[in-house]
């Protein structure tokens, strides 16, 4: 039985944001999305989804580091999926203090992520 159901997608990329979306629907997950870190936390704390899948560059002034670490110091526990497209920044280090996260590079590969995604569904 699966215990991942609901995922949030965090992208400011529309035409990534909806391939995904798209693609994990097609899987039978229940997605939501959004393009801004601020309004992505305030869903994760009501909506409470399963899984987030988060840009670290976002449209608002807030990372998606800087809402991982927010989620972990509210005790916000959900793991998260960081996506980034820029292979010199140290998203792996700064989701590695976060805890519970992976990092994807982009262009993601849907296949690599369906196998992140059953790794927490474990």
């Amino acid at each position: 039985m699966k215990t991942i159901k609901k995922i949030l997608i965090v992208e400011d990329e529309l035409l990534i944001a909806k391939v995904l979306r798209m693609q994990l629907e097609e899987q039978g997950f229940l997605i939501d999305h959004v393009d801004d870190g601020y309004e992505a936390y305030d869903l994760i704390t009501q909506w409470q989804p399963d899984l987030v899948i988060m840009d670290n560059y976002l449209r608002s002034n807030m990372t998606g580091i800087e809402v991982g670490a927010k989620m972990r110091n509210n005790q916000i526990k959900t793991p998260i999926i960081f996506v980034t497209g820029n292979s010199y920044d140290n998203t792996k280090l700064l989701a590695k203090a976060i805890g519970n996260c992976s990092v994807l590079g982009k262009p993601i590969l849907f296949e690599e992520l369906i196998r992140l995604i059953e790794e927490y569904d474990k």
